[in-house]
């Protein structure tokens, strides 16, 4: 597995992540499934058939969890940051794979006891009546460059006529791709902020909102969902914005979020003055080099200003503090650069 892969898999190491994924995505945020009832199960691997770098055979390895008697599979591979348009026939294999362990299981266990009672149960190696534990196999797709395009079932794969499709069963992926939701109050764990950073990793506007309005949530997210939201999503949670509470390291993502907002706009500033300064320079031939220096800086934070959406009284307040101006040259700046931009 690759990095993110590798760290989305520990992720869901808590059972209360691994409750929280199962029951935003399945059950539309209902707790079904709680923590206290899951129990552990060894991990399935599945041979693809790839050859990897040291042309070793390439395995999917499943976070699996016992629920209720029932198998709950939480795929932690490539697919989650990329599309595997393959992903379909994985599962079928994953879960075929899961069905033949149980009967194999069942069949070494009849042999052991005896119990089987005619030639069909003894060359199936299985009762007539015993039943299987169901498998349920969820694909999570982390991906940032956009929403899934893959097939979601065995047709999408087949060129199949329709008249020949009720010949042919059916394989449906339970897939669960932020990008076609635009909330998750559904989920109660930090998996939300990192669905969240993933949905809006494009749109930094539409993430400053959502922060705002989960701002205490956001203002105290812990170290294992601030490690996974700068492995996925490539938000840096910088070690200045951590908080202690209740003995335990939080981290301030607001805070990270503000700090890089201005930070991109000093850049800005400087970058503005740098052009001010060049435009000046040219303008100082004919009018003093020092008076047209300043005049270009003048100009480079005005249109910085404009460019991140800055009030008048902002940028005013800028030229004062930047250039040490009086408020009064400040607005003649404004006034003569100001209208050129808007």
């Amino acid at each position: 597995m690759g990095k993110k892969d590798e760290y989305q898999f520990d992720y869901l190491d808590d059972n209360r992540r691994f409750a929280d994924q199962i029951n935003g995505a399945l059950f539309h945020g209902r707790q079904v499934v709680k923590p206290e009832e899951l129990e552990p199960d060894e991990a399935q691997t599945v041979v693809t058939g790839e050859k990897t770098g040291t042309d070793s055979m390439k395995t999917v390895v499943d976070k699996v969890r016992i629920w209720k008697g029932k198998k709950l599979h939480i795929l932690a591979v490539e697919n989650q940051n990329y599309v595997d348009y393959q992903m379909v026939l994985r599962n079928m294999l994953s879960e075929s794979i899961g069905y033949r362990k149980q009967w194999k299981r069942r069949k070494q266990e009849h042999r052991e006891t005896k119990d089987l009672k005619n030639r069909n149960e003894y060359l199936s190696g299985m009762k007539k009546s015993e039943k299987f534990a169901p498998i349920i196999t969820l694909v999570v797709y982390f991906g940032t460059s956009g929403g899934w395009d893959g097939a979601k079932c065995l047709y999408d794969l087949l060129d199949i006529d329709d008249e020949l499709k009720e010949y042919v069963s059916n394989y449906r992926l339970n897939l669960y791709d932020c990008h076609e939701h635009d909330t998750f109050a559904e989920y109660k764990t930090g998996l939300r902020q990192v669905f969240e950073a993933v949905r809006y990793a494009a749109d930094k506007k539409k993430l400053k909102e959502v922060m705002e309005e989960n701002r205490e949530a956001y203002s105290r997210i812990d170290g294992d969902t601030r490690n996974m939201l700068e492995i996925v999503a490539n938000v840096r949670i910088p070690e200045k914005c951590k908080v202690m509470e209740a003995g335990e390291e939080r981290y301030d993502m607001c805070k990270a979020f503000e700090d890089m907002r201005q930070e991109g706009y000093d850049e800005g500033i400087e970058k503005g003055m740098e052009r001010g300064i060049e435009k000046g320079i040219e303008k100082g031939i004919e009018k003093g080099i020092e008076q047209g220096i300043v005049t270009g800086k003048a100009e480079g934070i005005i249109e910085t200003g404009l460019d991140v959406g800055l009030s008048e009284q902002d940028i005013l307040e800028r030229l004062q503090k930047k250039l040490d101006i009086s408020l009064q040259k400040a607005q003649e700046y404004f006034l003569r650069f100001g209208k050129q931009m808007v």
